[in-house]
């Protein structure tokens, strides 16, 4: 498997606060587990079906993140999983905020993870 350095994928694990679209519009919250984080993708699993297309945002480590909910789908005992497309203006990188039990998804980018880590600790 082959990564690009400007879109690196990290598996992880943190519980987020979820405010949504539901299908009718309305806004709604829940929580969900982060599951899956890059600098422009998220994917999130809950309880919740979060519909495609519908605006979203999470909290995680009190930091925002607004995007697009890109697809959903049901894993018959986890629940659902939703990709969502974060907004231009609202980029994930490690300087502002590493979640629980990030695990890169190539070797060369727990590097860069792990420098974040040790720098933001000095």
């Amino acid at each position: 498997m082959s990564c690009s350095t400007n879109e690196q994928r990290y598996l992880c694990s943190e519980l987020v606060r979820v405010l949504y679209e539901d299908a009718s519009r309305n806004t709604r919250q829940a929580m969900a587990n982060l599951e899956e984080i890059s600098a422009s993708t998220a994917t999130l699993l809950s309880e919740e079906k979060l519909e495609s297309g519908r605006a979203i945002s999470f909290c995680v480590k009190d930091h925002d993140l607004y995007g697009v909910v890109e697809s959903s789908f049901l894993h018959p005992v986890l629940g659902w999983f939703s990709k969502v497309r974060f907004d231009r203006s609202s980029r994930w990188h490690g300087r502002l905020f590493v979640p629980e039990h990030l695990f890169a998804l190539c070797a060369s980018a727990m590097l860069d993870v792990t420098t974040e880590v040790t720098t933001r600790v000095r």
